[in-house]
Parts: C-alpha cells; structure tokens; sequence
C-alpha cells in the first residue's frame, strides 16, 4: 500500500564519532538540531552515532570500521542497514560511514585524503557508494566540483553551513584572560587542524614579518595537538597555543581578535572564516578552494604567499574607514548564512528522495 503524501516519515542522521571535534561536527550537530526543530510532524529525525572499535567515547554504536572499510561493498551495506534500523531515508554525513543499501543521502564536505598523502584514506567502497546515493549534498560549489571531479557523481546540492547567531555576541577576553594565556592586543586567531592543508606554514612564514610592523600583535593558535604546529612556531615570538578549546571560547577568542586568519589552500567551506566575519574580525584568508565562494567581499583574499598574507595581516591590523568598512561587510554576509536555511534546503532534498 502505497503512503501518502502527508505519512511520517524517519529519516537517520549517521555520523563518526569524532576524539577531537572540528567543522565537520558543528555542521552534523547543528543541522540536526536544525532538523529537529523544523521536522514537527513530517519527520521524525534520529542520531545514529558510529564509532570504531577503540574508541573513547561512550555514546554511539561500536564498528570494527577498518575491516568494513576493506570489505566488499555489499557487505558493508548489510551492515549499514541493520545497524541504521528502521527508516525512510539514510542520512551519511560521512562518507566513511558504512552504506545502507536503501534510500539514502549522503554529505560530503570535501575530499582530503584523494588530495593530501596526510589526510587518512577513504573506504575501498566510497566511490560506488556516493554514486548509489539518491542525492550527494556539498557545503560549496567548490565542494560540489570536487565529488563530480574523483567521485564520478552528478547527483550533487549545495548547501552551506550556517552560523550560530550566539557567535555574534559572545563575550570578548578581558585583558586579564589574555595575560593568563600569554596574550595581548591586538589579537590574530588561528582556529583549526594543522593538517598539510590548513597551510600552518604560510602563518608562520607571515608572522616575523607581521611583528617587524605591528611589534605589539600577538598570535593565538587553537586546533587539536599537532607537532607540525609545534615545530613551525616553536621559535616565534608573541604566539601561544591555545590548545582545543570548546567552539564557545573560540567565539570569544573571535570576538576579541582584531584579525582571524585562514591560511589553507584547501576547504570544501571554511567554517573558521564564516566564524570570524560573523564575530567581527577582519579575516584573512588564502584564494583558495571555497573561501573566496564563503567570504565574497567581507575578507581580505590574498595569494598563499607569505609577504602577501603578513601585507594584508598588518593592513587589517592598521584599521582605518576600509578595514571598518571590511568588517562590516563580513558581519553582513555571515548573518546570510543559517542552519534554519540549511535544514530547510536538506528537508526539501528528501521530499524529492520520494518523488
């Protein structure tokens, strides 16, 4: 018997369970309870959370994922289909989440590891699994030209991450939390991992020349550990390491920051950037991958070249009516970017899953 047009229906949220949390889980724990507050009663929207064998973490469903990873795809995807239980629509947000077999969409927010020899690998299976997907979402257009590009899919939606409005009004540091870390002002933020990626050389070859200009800036550096960051800035003055601090104290790191920098020469979106037009900061970012498709007008895009990254550092580090102006104008274009947007454009993509 065929449902009608109005049945309930369940769609499930799968994601990997992540040690070290990055844009990656703000997009899976957002949008879901995007999702949830928009549902009501069409939808009923339920975490599937996966995690490996070994894992610390105490929430989620325990897979010996490596060994999935190399098994056949058919395989994979009768385990995928009863560890998902029962629902309309299979929702990945990973693509190294097993298959289902079913009604599914999938997110992918880029493609690292078939780009960088540091970025891990992808099961043996992703490919045909992203083809198999009713709809491929992507955060950019630059995300979305990717997965046409090595995954051979057509079947792709832009849809862009969001912004907590909160991030907006977080409170600043008070300069005795900035002594505390070894901080001063004015601020420069760097918030993210230090994979090949992120391009954590280009910051550290920009800052010397940064500080012979502005010899009173101070550098943050937050992201999970990493000794690629240790030993690039183990020798430069005025910078201290945050650590991985939990996304409201980056908010206020932002907040407080004269300038949020975003070195990568490589981003399906480029959270971080969004993150800092959004706090008010005047963002720097590398001309690269989707940033110029995130940022616009509201950030200095430069060359990942040092003396054209620490030129436009000390340029927004000088203010003046064009920096404000710059400002402005990137708090303008954060504010057009909404997780209520995001799950309304992901719901819409399901309907169409049934039509």
């Amino acid at each position: 018997m065929l449902r009608s047009a109005s049945a309930v229906r369940r769609v499930a949220l799968v994601r990997l369970g992540s040690a070290a949390p990055m844009g990656q889980q703000t997009y899976e724990s957002e949008l879901q309870a995007a999702l949830q507050r928009r549902a009501g009663g069409r939808w009923i929207v339920s975490d599937r959370s996966i995690l490996p064998m070994r894992a610390r973490h105490r929430v989620g469903r325990r897979l010996p994922l490596r060994l999935l990873w190399a098994a056949p795809y058919g395989v994979a995807a009768a385990v995928g289909s009863v560890v998902y239980g029962r629902a309309d629509v299979v929702h990945r947000l990973d693509l190294r989440c097993p298959p289902s077999g079913r009604r599914e969409v999938l997110t992918i927010h880029d493609l690292p590891p078939l780009r960088f020899n540091d970025e891990g690998s992808l099961p043996h299976w992703a490919a045909r699994s992203a083809r198999a997907a009713t709809a491929v979402i992507c955060p950019s257009r630059f995300a979305a030209a990717e997965v046409r590009e090595l995954l051979h899919v057509d079947q792709t939606h832009v849809v862009p991450y969001g912004i907590d409005p909160e991030r907006s009004r977080a409170e600043p540091l008070s300069r005795a939390e900035l002594s505390t870390l070894g901080l001063g002002e004015p601020l420069v933020v760097h918030a993210a991992g230090a994979s090949a990626r992120k391009n954590l050389g280009l910051l550290a070859a920009a800052w010397p020349r940064v500080l012979r200009e502005h010899p009173d800036a101070f550098l943050a550096l937050c992201g999970p550990p990493h000794t690629r960051r240790d030993a690039l800035f183990a020798d430069l003055t005025h910078v201290s390491y945050v650590g991985h601090v939990p996304p409201q104290y980056v908010a206020r790191l932002m907040r407080t920051a004269a300038v949020v920098a975003v070195p990568s020469t490589y981003e399906g979106f480029g959270l971080p950037a969004l993150e800092g037009m959004a706090a008010g900061a005047a963002v720097v970012a590398s001309a690269c991958g989707a940033l110029p498709e995130v940022c616009g007008d509201g950030a200095l895009l430069v060359r990942p070249d040092p003396a054209e990254f620490a030129n436009a550092i000390g340029e927004a580090l000088s203010g003046g009516g064009a920096v404000e102006k710059l400002r402005a104008t990137g708090r303008a274009r954060a504010a057009s970017f909404s997780w209520e947007r995001a799950a309304a454009d992901t719901v819409a993509i399901y309907e169409a899953a049934f039509s």
